[in-house]
């Protein structure tokens, strides 16, 4: 068994930096794009003029996340890093926010949406393949856990933001601005990575030989898309469905619908947390990733399925917890699996940005569902229904987990003399 040490200054560094990277759209998403569309005040048209900018917005993310992984992969060829391409991301999205803050007409605001989804993924592009290039793969799952945490912290930051700058306008945008700076700013500045990892005998290149590692990232792409229809059904719709709720079978509670779902987003966020890091650092100690990714979807199954069979409210936030833990421990677990298959490769970018295809997919689909449905209503009495299916899909995707065929782990030679590996993270003299 491999000994775990805490985070390496490298590491942390590495782990702020990514948080500043989900700070950099978690906010804007969920606060500062609605908020604005309501102050430009479009007739009977802002939750349709909403739909379609995060339905473009989308589209262009998941363009724009392959090109800016290639983008870092010609970086590392010619530069042996890719911090210059870091902080050509940083400086695009900052130059991107300060055209959104005063962006107060609905096209300049649509040009506005799709040039800040280019510029976010110009920094997650690059920042991605990072654990693949300098964390060992003993390591791998104990720093994916870090990096999932990400997401649910930085939706903490919309509380920040919102009591900071309560009324729209370029205040909000401006703090967002500083914390994104905070946060990766330091990881440029110390840049605490040596020479990248050389590939590891026991794991085959993506692009050599052999059937099994595009076998096996095939279908963790899409086990990660099954798992992502469910996380962004119950995103996008649980304020409606919960509201619905209250006027229903749960009209007994004696919570509003706002406060329902704020306590539910709470519970929910510090599980993900505890089940990303907890599941992370687990698989790293596991010779055989698959069988925490089969257990974290089944899990997820299982949480999906309270939650739409709930009998009473007491149940939801447990079901709803749940969930976000065992979505956060297959999505840590899963990119410890897919950084491990890729390291050999030198387009780890380019790899990474097809995976991201799982995760913007599924909020595009729902985003279609969201501008089509046009009596919500419908969708509310049905949507239990709609969750039992998200459920199967979980349960395919453990199925399909369970068809990736074994490879040989990182356990069998660096277990036995941990001490043999040289730490690709050093601080710059």
């Amino acid at each position: 068994m491999v000994r775990k040490r805490p985070l390496s200054a490298g590491e942390a560094l590495y782990v702020l930096a990514f948080l500043g990277a989900n700070i950099a759209f978690m906010p804007f998403l969920v606060l500062l794009l609605p908020r604005r569309v309501a102050s430009i005040g479009v007739a009977a048209g802002g939750e349709h003029l909403l739909g379609m900018l995060v339905l473009a917005g989308g589209i262009t993310a998941s363009l724009a996340n392959i090109v800016a992984g290639q983008i870092s992969d010609h970086a590392m060829t010619r530069r042996g890093n890719r911090r210059r391409a870091i902080a050509g991301g940083l400086v695009c999205l900052l130059a991107s926010y300060g055209v959104l803050a005063f962006s107060y007409s609905p096209v300049v605001l649509a040009l506005g949406v799709i040039g800040f989804q280019i510029a976010v993924n110009l920094l997650l592009g690059p920042m991605g393949p990072l654990i693949a290039d300098y964390i060992p793969d003993e390591r791998k799952g104990h720093i994916a856990g870090f990096l999932n945490c990400g997401v649910p912290v930085a939706n903490g930051s919309v509380a920040i933001i919102a009591w900071a700058a309560p009324v729209d306008g370029s205040a909000g945008f401006a703090l967002t601005m500083a914390l994104i700076v905070a946060c990766v700013l330091p990881l440029l500045v110390f840049w605490p990575f040596g020479a990248p990892l050389k590939p590891q005998a026991e794991t085959m290149p993506v692009s050599g030989p052999g059937p099994l590692p595009l076998r096996n990232l095939a279908l963790a792409w899409s086990a990660r898309f099954l798992l992502q229809l469910g996380a962004a059904m119950l995103t996008n719709y649980l304020y409606p469905y919960v509201a619905f709720l209250m006027q229903g079978p749960m009209a007994v509670s004696r919570l509003t619908a706002d406060a329902a779902v704020g306590w539910l987003s709470l519970w929910a966020a510090l599980a993900a947390c505890c089940g990303a890091v907890a599941f992370g650092r687990w698989s790293d100690r596991l010779a055989d990733r698959r069988s925490l990714m089969i257990g974290s979807a089944l899990l997820a199954a299982l949480a999906l399925t309270g939650f739409a069979m709930a009998p009473g409210w007491w149940m939801l936030p447990a079901a709803y917890a749940l969930f976000h833990l065992a979505q956060a421990a297959f999505f840590s677990v899963e990119a410890a699996f897919v950084a491990e298959m890729i390291t050999a490769s030198r387009q780890k970018g380019r790899w990474m940005g097809y995976m991201n295809l799982a995760n913007t997919m599924p909020a595009i689909l729902i985003t279609l569902l969201t501008i089509q449905a046009s009596q919500r209503s419908l969708l509310d009495f049905a949507m239990h229904l709609v969750l039992l299916v998200c459920a199967s899909a979980c349960v395919i995707a453990a199925g399909l987990c369970f068809a990736m065929r074994d490879h040989l782990s990182f356990t069998s030679s660096q277990a036995a003399s941990p001490a043999s590996q040289p730490n690709p993270i050093r601080p710059i003299p």
